[in-house]
């Protein structure tokens, strides 16, 4: 299964080698690929570029703009966009932190071309599951001719947040 074809995928690395690698893997599998290689330039991608990437790769190890800040930008600014983190450098207490910080998946250089596009299948399949199982969830959740303060009291007790949220 490829999920890749037609996908707009950044890739975030300060190794060149890496970047021209995974680019050309990518671009032959039919992604469009864009990449970024220092901290100015990857803030750049990502605000030209806001909500039109369907994946970002980015290392872990990098000067300036580590992998764990770009996750966490991502994942404040960019909440959908899934974000896969690559390191030579990995531990399973690294892999336990980044996975907690929201990537989608965690992945040891070397990589070889099968392990790669497996964990990008795999993100884009659990979004998919997330996204149908989230309009299912929605769907159980509404009320037919509840009014707006019924409909936020009931979310918030299924959901646990407080009605001062807004919910």
């Amino acid at each position: 299964m490829n999920n890749v074809n037609e996908k707009t995928i950044l890739i975030i690395d300060d190794d060149a080698a890496m970047l021209r690698a995974l680019s050309k893997v990518l671009s032959g599998e039919g992604a469009v690929v864009a990449s970024a290689s220092w901290a100015g330039e990857i803030m750049e991608r990502l605000a030209d570029n806001q909500g039109h990437f369907d994946l970002i790769i980015t290392d872990l190890r990098m000067p300036i703009l580590n992998g764990k800040s770009v996750l966490g930008a991502v994942k404040t600014a960019l909440p959908e966009v899934p974000v896969i983190v690559m390191t030579a450098f990995g531990s399973p207490e690294v892999e336990a932190e980044c996975l907690e910080k929201g990537a989608a998946a965690f992945l040891e250089k070397p990589l070889d071309t099968p392990q790669l596009l497996a964990a990008i299948d795999g993100v884009f399949a659990a979004q998919k599951r997330a996204r149908k199982w989230g309009l299912r969830r929605r769907k159980s959740l509404r009320k037919p001719k509840a009014s707006t303060s019924e409909t936020q009291t009931d979310l918030s007790s299924r959901t646990g947040l407080a009605r001062a949220s807004g919910f």
